[in-house]
């Protein structure tokens, strides 16, 4: 039999392997693979420790991060956390070696047991520092005299191993609180560490797939063995398979040590026979070590919500909010007095199963912080789902037919069948299932039909997913789910209609976002219990009648779509509303909104659009959001009234104005909120032909406008003169202290009637500005406007871009220290005759120093000759400079866009 041809056959028996479990009686490998390490090196330069190759280069810098610490008099305690299996105990034997070799500290390890006692522990300890103690003695006596032993010990490091709960150490001796005492904890769980009160704490990760398959080479024998190639795929998913835990790693290379390596048919039979192994066994050991991690979170909730996870396909990246959504609709998450304090619990759960190695932090392709299950937790999570059949999960895995009747267990308390290919559930379906709570059925992209009999056997469903599927018609037994909590249909384009809701009283989730629907189901204002209705892209939803949102009085989170008008009266009954997205189509309404959620509201996170419905596609949904930018957003479209004058919430953070056109002279005549405006981290104007400032700096105000303001974007404002109406007054210290002391970013592009962009007096403030964009403004003459020859210091800037400006003479008139500079581009800027960041603090005839960070001058392939003719202060920059400059131009120029810029633009 050639296995590593026969890919299916293989596919399969690892899975096997993976999803089974198999206790190994000889414990001998515990925390033996240490001894790998032959040569260990430490000196006070920080030079590496090891000659040879540690467990993972993860684990080697951890190490090093850990000795540097213990070098440090402030740190006194350190944690060290990961998985069962993964290297704890080792790292720790490795620090206790070095601590022995190359100080004089007496080091004490103690082993803890799960059953170990208080007294047991006080015994242990006393044994290892030469203290006899009185067993007729109580505990806190015993404690005492530990403590009094530990103070005659000068330099001394206490090491408890493989701490799972949290242990008193005033009744261990109280080792910290004696000088020169160190204490170092090994635990699967981050919390521990935290609770024993580390100062310091390290995670030890798994190995890299590279790094699991050198150390399984080493653990052979021979750091030179080549294994017969056509045997080497085989093992190497052999050793995939442990998921990166080298205790596992060592169990497999012991049982294939001494085969011959040209023994093809040798290797075969024991790669299979291990395969076979685990098919026998009840316990796997990898699965093992992982359930130890499980079953120290003892508190059932975190338990199921771990459990939840697997419940979405293979290598998922499950966006945190959307689970812990699905964790407030399970009922997993208690409830609290507002959404906010929910979500933030369920922020904590998934930070503790970050904490404990079982889920992952990623990023998905929206930018989405996500969590993921590694593929070999996610089967140990499935073997405990499968042991009492209580969920059925056949997510992502391509099914074609829906699981027959049969399948539909009587006693399945949650089903996932999302992501797959199922085109119908054939009439007549019954699925009899009870106590089922969840039902996914999500992304069967191709599901046009569902039997209205498939639901009737379904009283106790909570959470039912068919969004993103076919369905044109919603069976009528949905009607009859009395204990629906979630009902989520998003995106189902082809539904048209729905059945009535007045039963579903129990319904706090109606996702509706992205269906054919055109008019509300019934009974929707009964709905008392409804916290979330998504409304989102319902393109063919003319409007909500009068009346039915007021009746709904509980919502926390409204989505409508932005076609729809929403009138201010209509929304002064959602007391509880945290989460808002719409349109309002005039200044009265929105302001009344405001006014209305600022006195008796808790309006927490929103994204509006104020006038017109701008077509240019919809503002990113709301979720509760802990990434780059927050859903605190405020859109102005189109308003047309020069006396409108707009109530800006006091903790807006994006504010966007476009194509305002009766918006003229100063905008915060407009928006005079603008100046309280203290949270305001993104704002960008756009398309505002009659604009010509943005704020007015009355000469008596002590202001801190726009304080916290990191983008700023003013784009094609054909009348725009500049930022402030009046350069003196922005000039004064006592004014312009604290503005723009946050900026990252300002891009100003086709503004024709600016002549200069910053008063110097203003850059003094300016210390975090990392990017400076200045394209296609006709008239501007200089970017900082300064009669003197000073020096400007912006110590962060990292590029500046500009393109396009025929009568740019001067970007600075004195000279400009940015040692962080990586990019300059220069486009069609005729009259420019020096770049100031590029000067020599020495005698003239000193070598220029070119700042470390330069990467590259971009400048256009029509401005060769201007590059040549500029003037430098020292002869030799130009040539110092030539090696980075970089010609650009023709028909693959590009105008840098929101990734370059780093702007939003949602």
């Amino acid at each position: 039999m050639v296995f590593h041809r026969d890919k299916k056959r293989w596919s399969l028996l690892t899975s096997l392997l993976n999803n089974t479990y198999h206790r190994r009686q000889n414990k001998s490998f515990k925390g033996k693979f240490g001894d790998f390490v032959t040569k260990m090196e430490a000196n006070e330069a920080g030079e590496s420790f090891f000659t040879t190759k540690l467990f993972g280069q993860e684990t080697k810098r951890t190490c090093e991060r850990i000795w540097r610490c213990l070098k440090k008099d402030k740190v006194t305690s350190i944690g060290i956390y990961g998985v069962k299996g993964v290297g704890k105990t080792t790292l720790a034997k490795l620090i206790n070696h070095l601590l022995q070799q190359k100080t004089q500290y007496q080091v004490f390890w103690i082993n803890i047991s799960q059953e170990s006692s208080i007294r047991e522990l006080q015994s242990d300890i006393a044994a290892a520092i030469g203290l006899d103690l009185l067993e007729e003695e109580d505990e806190e006596k015993r404690a005492t005299a530990l403590h009094d032993s530990f103070k005659g010990k000068k330099d001394f490091v206490l090491i408890l191993d493989d701490v799972l709960e949290d242990i008193p150490l005033k009744m261990l001796g109280n080792p910290l609180k004696v000088e020169g005492g160190r204490l170092i904890v090994t635990s699967c769980l981050l919390e521990t560490c935290r609770k024993m009160g580390c100062q310091r704490k390290f995670g030890v990760k798994k190995l890299e797939e590279e790094e699991s398959w050198s150390f399984f080479i080493e653990k052979l024998g021979n750091e030179k063995v080549v294994i017969h190639q056509e045997v080497e795929g085989m093992a190497k998913s052999v050793v995939n398979s442990c998921g990166g835990l080298p205790l596992r790693i060592i169990t497999i290379a012991k049982s294939l040590k001494g085969l011959e390596l040209d023994g093809v048919n040798q290797w075969k039979k024991a790669l299979e026979n291990i395969i076979q192994e685990s098919l026998k066994g009840e316990n796997n050991d990898v699965i093992e070590m992982l359930l130890y991690s499980f079953n120290c979170l003892k508190e059932q909730n975190l338990q199921q919500c771990f459990l939840y996870c697997c419940l979405y396909p293979e290598d998922e990246k499950i966006p945190k909010d959307k689970l812990i959504s699905r964790f407030i609709l399970e009922g997993l998450i208690d409830t609290k007095e507002t959404r906010e304090a929910e979500f933030e619990e369920g922020y904590e759960i998934l930070s503790r199963l970050e904490s404990v190695c079982l889920l992952e932090s990623a990023i998905d392709n929206k930018g989405n912080q996500c969590v993921k299950m590694h593929n070999l937790i996610r089967d140990m999570a499935m073997r405990i789902i499968y042991k009492n059949p209580m969920f059925m999960v056949k997510a992502g895995v391509q099914l074609n037919d829906a699981p027959k009747e049969d399948e539909w267990l009587e006693n399945l308390d949650k089903a996932s069948l999302m992501r797959n290919e199922i085109a119908e559930i054939p009439a007549g379906t019954s699925a009899k299932c009870p106590r089922l709570t969840t039902l996914m059925l999500q992304q069967n992209y191709h599901l046009l039909k569902i039997p209205d009999s498939f639901f009737e056997h379904m009283k106790a469903l909570r959470v039912l997913d068919l969004g993103y599927t076919c369905i044109e018609k919603l069976p009528d037994s949905v009607s009859d789910l009395e204990n629906l909590t979630a009902l989520l249909l998003a995106f189902c384009w082809n539904l048209r209609s729905m059945p009535t809701l007045e039963k579903l009283e129990a319904l706090q989730e109606l996702d509706l976002s992205g269906t054919g629907i055109q008019t509300l189901p019934v009974a929707l204002e009964t709905l008392l219990n409804l916290k979330c209705l998504n409304l989102h892209a319902m393109r063919w939803l003319e409007k909500i009648p009068i009346g039915i949102l007021p009746q709904i009085s509980s919502l926390q989170c409204l989505v409508l779509s932005h076609h729809i008008d929403v009138e201010g009266e209509e929304l002064e009954e959602l007391k509880e509303l945290e989460e808002f997205q719409g349109r309002f189509s005039n200044v009265q309404d929105f302001n009344q909104f405001i006014n209305a959620q600022e006195n008796e509201g808790c309006l927490r996170f929103y994204r509006i659009l104020v006038g017109q419905y701008d077509g240019l596609g919809p503002m990113t949904q709301i979720q509760f959001n802990h990434n780059r930018f927050s859903d605190k957003l405020v859109k102005c479209y189109g308003l047309g009234k020069e006396d409108e004058v707009l109530l800006l919430p006091q903790d807006i953070e994006h504010l966007k104005i476009e194509s305002c056109n009766n918006f003229s002279g100063c905008l915060s005549e407009h928006l005079p909120r603008l100046y309280d405006s203290k949270d305001l981290k993104y704002f960008k104007v756009r398309w505002c032909n009659k604009l010509e400032y943005l704020m007015r700096i009355e000469v008596s105000e002590e202001s801190v406008i726009f304080h916290s303001l990191e983008h700023l974007d003013l784009l094609e404002l054909h009348s725009f003169v500049g930022i402030f109406d009046d350069w003196k007054t922005s000039l004064r210290a006592s004014i312009s202290v604290s503005i723009f002391s946050c900026l990252r970013m300002i891009r100003i592009e086709r503004c024709h009637s600016i002549k200069k962009l910053f008063p110097i007096g203003l850059c003094s403030n300016m210390q975090n500005l990392e990017r400076i964009y200045v394209l296609s403004c006709s008239q501007i003459e200089e970017i900082i406007a300064d009669e003197n020859d000073g020096i400007v210091v912006l110590p962060t800037l990292t590029r500046i871009y500009l393109w396009s400006l025929p009568e740019l003479k001067s970007i600075c008139n004195g000279k400009m220290d940015c040692n962080s500079i990586k990019k300059v581009s220069i486009k069609e800027c005729g009259k420019l005759r020096k770049l100031p960041f590029f000067f020599s603090s020495q005698e003239e005839d000193e070598k220029f120093t070119i700042p470390s960070t330069l990467k590259e001058i971009a400048i256009h392939s029509s401005d060769k000759e201007w590059w040549e003719s500029l003037e430098w202060d020292n002869p030799n920059t130009r040539n110092e400079l030539q090696p980075f400059v970089k010609y650009w131009g023709g028909s693959s120029t590009l105008v840098p866009g929101s990734s370059e810029l780093g702007t939003f633009d949602g």
